[in-house]
């Protein structure tokens, strides 16, 4: 591995302010930055889970850990910034970094279909769409759940 991606996560997180959502290592779901400090973060998952983030001299990565417990930290590798996907309508989902957008429409033989835009990856949805918008809208849900990079 390079110096240069080595020091890239230690990078971001210098550059981390309120607000940010972080993904890192397999994580799928984004925790949220709630407070910089000079030598740590907190951060909190989506269910209320609470953790810091910080670096220590000499060190190639950030590291994590619950509260208290610095003992049982773990490396923070791959670490990056993501969006998030807001709604801008009922029918319709815009990423804030992205730009990939998730709408539901209707088409001309009524069922609902899903427009997806400027979204890199391979989608496997129904050809012919969703017989009730109830449907259409738990997959939209679904595909937002999973791809928080948008």
């Amino acid at each position: 591995m390079s110096k240069t991606s080595e020091n890239k996560g230690l990078k971001i997180f210098d550059e981390l302010e309120e607000g940010d959502r972080i993904l890192f290592n397999d994580r799928k779901t984004p925790l949220t930055v709630k407070k910089v400090g000079e030598e740590e973060l907190k951060v909190e998952g989506p269910q209320g889970g609470k953790y810091i983030l910080y670096t220590e001299e000499d060190a190639k990565y950030p590291l994590i850990a619950k509260p208290g417990s610095k003992k049982y930290s773990s490396y923070v590798k791959k670490l990056r910034k993501v969006g998030e996907w807001q709604k801008e309508d009922e029918k319709t989902w815009k990423h804030t970094k992205t730009d990939a957008e998730i709408s539901l429409e209707q088409n001309s033989v009524g069922f609902w279909t899903l427009n997806v835009q400027n979204f890199d990856e391979q989608l496997d949805l129904p050809k012919y769409g969703f017989s009730d918008f109830e449907n259409a809208l738990e997959e939209a849900e679904k595909l937002i759940d999973h791809n928080p990079e948008g």
